[in-house]
């Protein structure tokens, strides 16, 4: 197991629903059903419906990222953070999960890190200078797309969770 055979700190996943995600982020809810987080314009017609933000994404251009990442349980080191752009994670198809912790001047800390669940239809955009980390599936590998102002050399800051690792378990 890592690092956690020695020290760590188990946390239980949650749902992004279920905690005050504005201190993180932006949730937008795109299935048009479920939790009205108020971000979206939702229409319907004849055999379709549409559900989009209410605002461009990003206050930045974006590039458009497609990551596998490994299954729950997984033991996060370190997180990392942009100072110059949000970054929007938004599931493929099954559910992500992934750790958050206030933006703060130091490297984050093992008991603030919340590891939330984001369901498809669903897309969080992560404020600037708040930590996150890598998204992983629930049990199984999983895909997901990210959103974020992407260049080479770009400043990207990964720090060691003071008091980790953390090992999440969904």
């Amino acid at each position: 197991m890592g690092d956690c055979e020695k020290n760590c700190i188990v946390k239980r996943a949650v749902e992004i629903t279920e905690i005050d995600y504005s201190r993180y982020g932006i949730l937008y809810n795109l299935s048009g059903e479920g939790v009205n987080t108020g971000n979206t314009n939702h229409s319907a017609g004849d055999g379709w419906e549409d559900t989009d933000t209410n605002v461009p994404l990003l206050d930045t251009p974006g590039a458009l990222g497609y990551t596998l990442g490994s299954g729950t349980p997984f033991e996060a080191a370190e997180m990392e953070r942009h100072l110059h752009t949000q970054e929007a994670q938004i599931p493929a198809g099954e559910a992500i999960v992934f750790c958050l912790a206030q933006a703060c001047d130091g490297a984050p800390k093992a008991e603030d890190v919340v590891p939330v669940i984001l369901r498809p239809g669903f897309a969080f955009v992560i404020h600037r200078g708040v930590w996150h980390s890598a998204s992983h599936g629930i049990g199984g590998a999983a895909r997901y797309y990210w959103q974020a102002w992407a260049y080479v050399n770009e400043p990207t800051v990964w720090e060691e969770i003071e008091g980790g690792p953390v090992r999440v378990e969904a």
